[in-house]
């Protein structure tokens, strides 16, 4: 992820960051609905497997430990 995004999130409250991974589940939930009427179009995809690996390597980060070290 580019610095300047990082540096948004973390500058973000927590309840929004929640929120914002409520929005990918949804997603990911309608995302598998709609794949479900041809399920070879979208059978690789895991909306929230893939919101997860991606959450953790941003947010396991040095810069992310540094914006949050103050709580």
């Amino acid at each position: 992820m580019k610095r300047e995004m990082r540096d948004c999130l973390a500058d973000q409250s927590f309840e929004h960051k929640i929120r914002k991974v409520g929005e990918l589940i949804s997603l990911s939930r309608k995302v598998r609905a709609d794949a479900s009427d041809d399920p070879e179009e979208n059978s690789g995809f895991n909306g929230a497997e893939l919101s997860e690996s991606v959450l953790g390597r941003d947010w396991n980060s040095p810069e992310e430990d540094a914006a949050w070290s103050n709580l």
